[in-house]
C-alpha cells in the first residue's frame, strides 16, 4: 500500500504540520503534563531531552514514509496546543492525538482527528483506519464516536498506561474503526 500525507493541513481552527525543533518547549509543556498525559501508552516526559529524542523520532518517521506526526496549532496564534498523528501498516491506518489540558473542551481533537482521518482517506488502497482508547478514557471514546467510527470491541491487556501507576502491566483498550 503505497502511504502519503499531506505536509500541512488546515481545518476551520487548526494548522497541522510537522512538529520543527523550536516546538520543542510547547510540546514539552503538554507532553511533561500528568493530566495530559495520564492515558497514553508512553510515559509522562521527565525533562526536555525526552522532547528532542521524540523529535527525532518524528523526523524518522516522516523520513520513512509510514508514520506521520503532526504539531497542532491554533490558526489564529499560531500556538502549538497537541499533536496529531496516522501512521501506516499492512492492516490500515491508525490514528491518535492528545490536546494540552488548556484547551481541552473545545472540540479541537475531534477536528485534528477528522483532519487525520480524512488525509488518511486520500490513500486509494486503504481500507480500514482505526483507533484505540484506554477504557477509562471516556473523552477520547467520545470523540472517535463523533467521528463516526464504530466501536468494534475490548482489546484485553492491549496497552501499558505507565502514567496510571499500573506498572508495566498492559490495560484494556477500546477499539473503533472505519472501513470502506
Amino acid at each position: 500500500m503505497l502511504t502519503a500525507m499531506p505536509r500541512a493541513i488546515d481545518t476551520a481552527r487548526l494548522h497541522l504540520r510537522p512538529p520543527e525543533p523550536t516546538d520543542a518547549a510547547a510540546i514539552f509543556a503538554y507532553a511533561s503534563d500528568p493530566v495530559a498525559t495520564r492515558y497514553m501508552i508512553w510515559p509522562t516526559a521527565e525533562d526536555i531531552d525526552d522532547t528532542h529524542d521524540f523529535l527525532d523520532d518524528v523526523a524518522a518517521g516522516w523520513a520513512e514514509g509510514d508514520d506521520f506526526c503532526y504539531a497542532i496549532t491554533d490558526r489564529a496564534s499560531g500556538a502549538v496546543c497537541g499533536a496529531a498523528s496516522c501512521q501506516f501498516d499492512q492492516h490500515g491506518a491508525e490514528i491518535g492525538y492528545i490536546l494540552a489540558p488548556t484547551v481541552w473542551g473545545r472540540g479541537l481533537a475531534t477536528e485534528a482527528a477528522r483532519a487525520m482521518l480524512e488525509a488518511a482517506w486520500t490513500n486509494a488502497g486503504l481500507y480500514r483506519v482505526w483507533a484505540t482508547c484506554d477504557v477509562d478514557n471516556l473523552a477520547s471514546a467520545r470523540v472517535l464516536e463523533k467521528l463516526g467510527m464504530r466501536l468494534e470491541g475490548r482489546l484485553a491487556r492491549w496497552a501499558p498506561c505507565p502514567n496510571l501507576g499500573a506498572g508495566p502491566a498492559p490495560r484494556d483498550a477500546l477499539c473503533y474503526a472505519l472501513t470502506r
